[in-house]
């Protein structure tokens, strides 16, 4: 039987280690990359540097926000501005999607229902490459 001292001493091991690494770990309510937290809120995702106790960014989705503590985190700061380029084109087609998907369920015109059903799986498909595009910013 292991004695909850030796439980609690291992997670501190490995808790010092993942603060030194840039590998996301959730901790509480929040994800921690090196010294960057990440929240949620109402607002979305914000990102707070824990050395100076201030929120550095507010954004839409969790991803973008892992991408620019990450990047933040292996000082790559010259990459934030293009990150956010990509939530802004990501948050375009996300709402375009969820426009498309409400005037489906409303409209009866079948010519009406068709054209939005091609725009959603446009804006889906864009949606989806601009997700891989923001994956490199995460995996790299």
């Amino acid at each position: 039987m292991i004695s909850n001292n030796l439980l609690s001493d291992l997670e501190d091991i490995v808790n010092k280690g993942l603060e030194d690494s840039p590998i996301p770990h959730a901790k509480g309510n929040s994800i921690r990359i090196k010294q960057y937290i990440i929240r949620s809120s109402k607002a979305g995702y914000l990102i707070y540097d824990s050395t100076t106790n201030k929120q550095i960014h507010r954004t839409q989705f969790k991803s973008v926000a892992v991408a620019i503590a990450k990047n933040l985190a292996d000082r790559k700061k010259h990459r934030v501005d293009a990150i956010l380029n990509i939530e802004n084109n990501l948050a375009k087609h996300y709402n375009d999607a969820v426009f498309y998907k409400h005037a489906i369920r409303k409209t009866d015109c079948e010519s009406k229902k068709l054209t939005r059903e091609t725009r959603l799986q446009i804006s889906l498909e864009e949606a989806q490459r601009i997700r891989n595009k923001l994956d490199e910013y995460i995996f790299a």
